[in-house]
């Protein structure tokens, strides 16, 4: 797999060269959306520099997805992510009769709060999965 490093503002992270990047900024809320040409994988990583606690932070991000998809499956995640102890939550749901899943994943830096969302549909089979796995796993502070 090929990879593209978008690294900007103190964020790096891996994506594939063929997905789309967007990037909008609020204040001190900047975030960036990577999606696949297909529609079926994506990830939106957003740091937050008043560096809010990222227990709240996952929370609310389910809470959202709870919204859209009252019926997700969900359960807490610890992982670890280029040495940030990440706390979040893995998820499947349906949509269009197709099956989904995502990946919550938010941690704390002396710098900011970084929130990672990953998610996939099970019509992109394993190579959708993987490549916004990897985009998750790449996020790293670069300054």
């Amino acid at each position: 797999m090929s990879i593209q490093t978008y690294d900007d503002e103190g964020l790096r992270f891996e994506y594939p060269p063929d997905w789309a990047i967007e990037e909008t900024w609020d204040g001190e809320v900047r975030t960036v959306a990577v999606q696949a040409p297909d529609g079926l994988g994506f990830a939106v990583i957003q740091t937050d520099d008043s560096r809010p606690d990222p227990d709240e932070i996952a929370d609310a991000a389910l809470q959202a997805m709870r919204d859209d998809y009252p019926e997700l499956d969900s359960h807490r995640v610890m992982e670890t992510i280029n040495d940030h102890a990440a706390t979040g939550h893995d998820l499947e749901f349906m949509t269009l009769d197709m099956t989904n899943a995502a990946a919550i994943r938010c941690f704390r830096t002396p710098r900011r709060t970084v929130l990672v969302l990953g998610q996939w549909s099970d019509l992109g089979g394993a190579e959708s999965s993987e490549r916004v796995r990897h985009v998750v796993r790449s996020v790293e502070e670069s300054e």
